[in-house]
């Protein structure tokens, strides 16, 4: 007895589909660091409504003044960077949490991580009359003609 091809295409395309959901699902909730670096809020989310959030806590490694109670856009760089760490700290330890509303916990931390660290930016690059903050951990641009080489390329 012979199998119609089409419908063995469907059944191969509908486990394909699923398989592919199941590893997105995974990826999205995996915690951890991400391959390229932290990520930072851009000029939009910072200017957005909820962009500037007051401070509710002060990081447990800061010996500073306390800015609890205020905007992120008052605060020095160096408390953003540390406020930022802890949030990333919340947010893998939230991985798989739910708020009361059913949405993922830890997407909020990483937000408001991504947040601090825009804020950190935008406070350094105004300190520095307005050129941009050095970056340590970017690659230079692919002109096309420098493929890698040498073992496994």
């Amino acid at each position: 007895m012979s199998t119609d091809p089409r419908a063995e295409t469907l059944r191969l395309l509908t486990s394909i589909d699923v398989t592919l959901k199941q590893i997105l699902s995974a990826v999205s909730r995996a915690p951890g660091p991400v391959a390229s670096g932290p990520r930072i809020a851009d000029d939009r989310d910072l200017d957005s409504k909820y962009g500037d959030p007051a401070v509710k806590f002060n990081p447990k490694d800061w010996s500073g003044e306390s800015f609890k109670g205020s905007p992120m856009s008052l605060c020095p760089p160096d408390f953003l960077d540390q406020l930022a760490e802890s949030f990333d700290y919340f947010a893998e330890k939230n991985a798989g949490v739910l708020t009361t509303s059913g949405q993922p916990k830890a997407e909020f931390d990483r937000r408001a991580a991504r947040r601090a660290r825009g804020w950190a930016r935008r406070l350094r690059t105004k300190a520095n009359g307005g050129a941009p903050e050095p970056t340590t951990n970017s690659a230079p641009a692919w002109t096309g003609n420098d493929w890698p080489t040498g073992e496994g390329f």
